[in-house]
């Protein structure tokens, strides 16, 4: 059994697990950690937790220290630098004649790597234009091949719902896979105005409230089916899932509202 502490370092990016090196942490400070690709700047999204030993997909990396003040101007002068080097991206990338569409930058924090992340209809050799980044550059160079969902994450912008930033920008990625079923599970028309994100595919939050919706139809009597309840026998009509209650018909006329909780599966 480990102790570990969960970090992100972009918005909406994987959850890390790393050695907390003896720190209280809290949840939401920042942090600067050893990764494989040097020091990072990262965020605490799952404080103090023991983690088993089988679940760890290799050795644990440590967190260094809290970041301060200055870690933060430097993480600022490191935006700047990335959008320097996005510009020489977009130069290099017509000089080469790659057909491909940069989408982000992002400076490591201890500025030893930069990363561009790119959309492109099939697979670009790009080891030329890696070269000449780097040259330019003075520092290692990756370029990542992103697909839809990660270009959405990566631009941010405002979701469809219109409450915010897209969920994949705003919370840790999830690894399951989002499927139809899901929208299904929630009683969402098949409209693919409404089930599908900017990105083009099926959107973040089906997955990120499925399990809420999951919980209940595991819990809640099917609609149609005869229900003891406070108020006497009824017919379950229809589901208010985020207010965790049947509407139940009563008398044959009356519809009412009753939590789950208050309610018991007869015989018809």
């Amino acid at each position: 059994m480990a102790t570990v502490v969960g970090v992100v370092f972009q918005p909406g990016g994987k959850v890390y697990s790393f050695d907390p090196g003896g720190l209280e942490l809290r949840w939401d400070e920042r942090v600067i950690c050893q990764t494989s690709r040097g020091r990072e700047y990262g965020r605490v999204v799952q404080t103090q937790h023991d983690m088993p030993d089988e679940e760890l997909t290799g050795p644990l990396k440590r967190v260094v220290r809290r970041a301060g003040p200055a870690d933060e101007e430097q993480v600022k002068r490191n935006g700047v630098e990335a959008k320097r080097g996005m510009l020489l991206f977009r130069e290099l990338s017509g000089r080469h004649g790659l057909e491909l569409k940069p989408i982000a930058a992002e400076m490591v924090f201890d500025q030893g790597r930069i990363s561009f992340s790119f959309s492109a209809d099939e697979r670009p050799d790009t080891r030329a234009l890696q070269a000449d980044l780097a040259s330019r550059l003075k520092r290692r160079v990756e370029l990542r091949q992103v697909g839809p969902r990660e270009q959405g994450r990566l631009c941010g912008e405002v979701g469809l719902c219109g409450t915010g930033k897209l969920c994949s920008a705003r919370y840790p990625c999830h690894d399951q896979p989002i499927t139809l079923k899901m929208a299904k599970e929630q009683d969402l028309p098949m409209n693919p105005g409404r089930i599908t994100g900017l990105c083009g595919r099926l959107r973040c939050c089906l997955a990120f409230e499925h399990p809420l919706y999951r919980s209940f139809r595991d819990r809640a009597p099917a609609v149609g089916r005869t229900v003891a309840t406070p108020n006497g026998r009824g017919i379950v009509r229809s589901y208010e899932v985020l207010k965790d209650a049947c509407v139940v018909e009563m008398d044959g006329r009356t519809m009412v509202e009753i939590s789950v909780d208050q309610m018991v599966e007869v015989a018809g």
